[in-house]
């Protein structure tokens, strides 16, 4: 009886880490943009996760992979007065979802947009 409890707990573990390693380890694609309603700055930095700086010039739309359920985003630009801003927000990483970042509003409730990806046919 002791033997079969254990070979239970033993495939049990196997299956919690099985989820846990794909829950953690899935990669998920997040699209960061430039472009602002009213305003886009020309240049905007940011640094997911903590990695490289990368610039996005105006108007333009990068994509990252970044895998992982919880992330981190800083966010660099002048605003329309000349003022350097810095913005660090954190978000969470679904699965099915697109997650498209606009580093011109990231002030506003309105800087990431999360949308269902469509299956193909």
């Amino acid at each position: 009886m002791k033997t079969i409890a254990t070979r239970i707990g033993v495939i049990l573990a196997m299956i919690l880490l099985g989820i846990f390693l794909f829950i953690s380890g899935k990669e998920h694609a997040v699209f960061i943009e430039n472009k602002g309603e009213k305003y886009t700055p020309k240049n905007a930095y940011y640094i997911l996760d903590g990695k490289k700086e990368v610039k996005i010039k105006k108007k333009k739309k990068k994509r990252e992979y970044v895998k992982g359920v919880n992330h981190t985003i800083e966010v660099r630009f002048k605003d329309a007065d000349g003022i350097e801003k810095k913005v660090v927000k954190e978000f969470k990483t679904k699965m099915g979802k697109k997650i498209t970042i606009n580093a011109a509003m990231i002030e506003n409730d309105s800087w990431m947009k999360i949308e269902e990806l469509k299956s193909k046919k």
